[in-house]
């Protein structure tokens, strides 16, 4: 499990993904969340992974090997307007002397997203973050993997 630190580090991680919630589908036959509220399902990562049970987040896992971090969520209440990069974007939010390393938009699922990957400084630790926003005609679902 996380150290306190970690845990600090997490916790900071997954307020910035309440600005716009995430999701994406993982290949394990075992199911580790649903909502009935929200039109989707994540399994569980294979491997290493242990679950993180933080508030307001729909999913989060950390693996102490690697060093780290992912987290799911999806908002059915978002205003989805705008540009798909500025919304894949703003989950950087609050990383010191961000840089952007790559921003584009993709198909996934036959459905409009976009991916970007940030360099940064949080918590006085550098670290990179790669996110995926998805959006259909009822939500915007995000994916952040920060290692």
């Amino acid at each position: 499990m996380p150290s306190l630190s970690d845990k600090r580090f997490l916790s900071f991680f997954y307020i910035l993904l309440l600005i716009l919630p995430s999701c994406m589908f993982f290949g394990s036959s075992k199911v580790a969340y649903t909502k009935p509220a929200k039109p989707y399902k994540i399994d569980a990562p294979s491997g290493e992974w242990a679950r993180l049970n933080i508030e307001n987040i729909d999913a989060a896992y950390w693996n102490n090997k690697l060093k780290a971090g992912m987290a799911f969520g999806v908002d059915c209440s978002a205003d989805r307007r705008g540009d798909i990069n500025t919304i894949v974007n703003r989950l950087f939010i609050g990383l010191k002397e961000r840089k952007i390393i790559e921003s584009k938009e993709v198909t996934l699922n036959e459905r409009n997203a976009a991916t970007a990957t940030a360099k940064g400084i949080l918590n006085n630790k550098s670290i990179t973050i790669k996110a995926y926003s998805i959006i259909d005609d009822n939500c915007i679902y995000d994916f952040a993997y920060c290692a």
